[in-house]
Order: structure tokens, then sequence, then C-alpha cells
């Protein structure tokens, strides 16, 4: 294999290799992420549409796919609930912040949230989040 493919080989891993370090989390998207989590526990509408992108979707634990319209629309009859703190990992591939996070989950207990954050013209928000039931 020849140096130039070699460097090309190495510059590409190196692209795709994540950082979990904390501290290189922007102070603007912990923030963000913070606003978003009280969004949610307080069951605020406005609060959580402005923090997702319009092509958002979930994928909830029991399988449901919703559209940011269909997830909006099930927020807005969402009670309150105190947050629970939990596990998280943040990891940066890029211009993508991806945030793993063992958390309270509304009707199915304990559950692993996995949230994908872009930074576009509005700041950031979130363009996906996948739901999953955590082992007890």
């Amino acid at each position: 294999m020849s140096s130039a493919m070699m460097l090309r080989l190495a510059f590409t891993v190196s692209c795709l290799v994540p950082t979990a370090m904390a501290a290189q989390v922007p102070a603007e998207l912990r923030e963000t992420m913070h606003t978003r989590d009280e969004a949610v526990a307080k069951a605020d509408s406005a609060t959580w549409d402005r923090l997702t992108t319009e092509d958002f979707t979930a994928v909830l634990a029991d399988g449901t796919l919703l559209t940011k319209s269909q997830r909006l629309a099930q927020f807005k009859t969402l009670k309150a609930m105190t947050p629970v703190p939990g596990q998280e990992q943040i990891q940066h591939y890029g211009d993508v912040f991806v945030r793993r996070q063992l958390r309270q989950v509304r009707d199915t207990g304990a559950g692993w949230v996995l949230e994908i954050w872009v930074k576009d013209t509005k700041g950031w928000r979130v363009a996906a989040v996948q739901v999953t039931s955590a082992k007890k």
C-alpha cells in the first residue's frame, strides 16, 4: 500500500473515531441539552418544538416511529414529571454530538435514550431520538 493511500486511510479513520471527553462539549450545547431536558420533564411543548429539528424522528421503546408533528401532538397531551438524573455519555462526531443517557422514561420505567444533536441556523437542536427499555 502506498504512503499516500495509508495517509488517506489514517485520516479517514481519525475522522470516524469519537471523542468522549465531556470537556469538549460546547457550553452552549450543554445548556441547550439541560433546557430541553427540563422541557421534556415539564411537558413544555413550545420549548421542545424550538429545540427540535423539522425533520426530527423518534423511535420509541415499543418500536413506534414518530415524526416531529406526531411526537409534538403526543407531547402536548403529557403531564409534567420529575426529572431523574441518570448515567450520561456524550460523543462528538464532526459537527454532530450523540448523547446516551439512562433516565426515567414516562411509560416504561428506566430507559436508554439516544439523542442526535446538530447545530443549524437556529442553534443546537435534536434531530433524532431512540428510546430503549433498560434491563433491570
